[in-house]
């Protein structure tokens, strides 16, 4: 077999790959064998027709195409086994060349990574200012509050519908919802209009969307519970107000910590995306895209409890401007996932077996029932994105972003 490749442009290939005859008259040969499986001709049984008479009976140009899906196949599974390219795509086919007694020949066009020349990291990784995560006492307040209101009573409440209240709402007669009134909702103009009204009464108002029905289906008054050390006891081991205080205040810290050394991360990142020449593949910004467009339909399904077609509405636009504005994200990942890719490779990280069964055993804490979860989780199918995790993690860490 013999292989040409031609260049595009720098992420996109064309392979032109030649088949010797003898090759592809055997493949012809093993086609017309397929064949005469399926071959019904009279006085013979299926798939026992002689050689001789089937020839007569297949047309040739039938036998020509099986043999060259097979010759392709076989021929491109041969390519990747013996190039250096990191061909991302689905190839494009285009048979150039096809008789029996002669050499096979096609091409095929896909795109590849290529490889990226970093700039020096250490002096890139210098040039970030470090932080330190401050905590102060209004965010533990804030966190005591929440935990005040995720402790509240409801009780039925009749009369006019006020801030502080909970409401639960069906809009347009399908879409159903609660929350508490004040707190911001993503429905234009709604909470104005629910304000005053009482249970069971319907209004229609204007919002982006247009005009919308919504019906009070129950009012309930929240009921916050006394901030006490009696209270602090009942929301786990602490002796009084002061030890929730200060688990709150650890909690906080340990996720302004995470959020900073992330913050850090994407910043190195973009100094080093801003140094550095990034070829990025369609396919990739493609792919990624669909990834952001599923992951945002799951969301809208399960916080706003509405069709994807509903949402367009309300924020009048289409799928084609949403994909759109989809379109810088997508290529800032993959930007930043092929950088990282490149500095696994360049430094030649590697994940140790140790490693991986470690991180996994972590994973797992966070189940409920973790030996139920390792049933439910095919490890073999999870383990190679955890691998990636694992190497990621040591590259940052490398450069003193742990």
């Amino acid at each position: 077999m013999k292989s040409e490749i031609k260049e595009i442009s720098p992420t996109k290939k064309i392979i032109e790959i030649e088949i010797p005859a003898e090759e592809f008259d055997a493949f012809c040969q093993e086609a017309l064998k397929e064949l005469i499986k399926e071959l019904e001709f009279p006085g013979f049984r299926k798939g026992m027709v002689p050689e001789s008479i089937a020839k007569e009976k297949i047309n040739e140009n039938h036998i020509l195409s099986y043999a060259a899906e097979t010759a392709i196949n076989r021929g491109w599974t041969d390519f990747l086994k013996q190039t250096d390219l990191e061909i991302v795509s689905q190839p494009i086919i285009n048979i150039l060349k096809m008789a029996k007694g002669n050499p096979f020949v096609f091409s095929a066009e896909a795109e590849v990574l290529k490889e990226i020349k970093l700039p020096d990291i250490k002096a890139v990784a210098k040039s970030i200012k470090k932080e330190e995560a401050n905590v102060e006492a209004k965010d533990v307040d804030e966190a005591i509050h929440w935990l005040r209101q995720s402790r509240a009573k409801l009780e039925d409440k009749e009369g006019a519908a006020e801030k502080g209240d909970f409401a639960e709402i069906t809009l347009d007669n399908k879409n159903k919802d609660g929350f508490i009134l004040g707190k911001g909702h993503h429905v234009k103009n709604l909470e104005e209009n629910l304000l005053g009204m009482e249970k069971n009464q319907e209004k229609e108002f204007d919002s982006e969307g247009g005009k919308i029905k919504v019906r009070l289906d129950s009012l309930k008054k929240v009921q916050l519970p006394e901030i006490n050390d009696e209270w602090a006891k009942t929301l786990g081991d602490f002796q009084n107000l002061e030890a929730l205080r200060k688990s709150a205040e650890e909690g906080i810290r340990q996720e302004k910590d995470i959020a900073l050394r992330q913050k850090k991360r994407m910043e190195l990142l973009e100094k080093i995306g801003a140094k550095t020449k990034v070829e990025i593949p369609e396919t990739l910004i493609k792919k990624e895209i669909e990834g952001m467009m599923d992951n945002l339909k799951a969301r809208i399904k399960r916080e706003l409890g509405i069709g994807f077609e509903d949402y367009l509405a309300q924020v009048k636009k289409t799928q084609d401007q949403v994909s759109k504005e989809f379109e810088k994200m997508a290529e800032e990942r993959i930007r930043n996932f092929l950088i990282i890719r490149q500095i696994i490779k360049d430094e030649k990280i590697e994940a140790t077996e140790e490693e991986i069964s470690e991180r996994i055993k972590e994973i797992l804490k966070d189940y409920p029932d973790s030996e139920q979860a390792k049933k439910e989780i095919d490890l073999n199918k999870v383990k190679p994105y955890i691998e990636d995790e694992v190497k990621t993690e040591k590259a940052f860490n490398l450069f003193g972003f742990n």
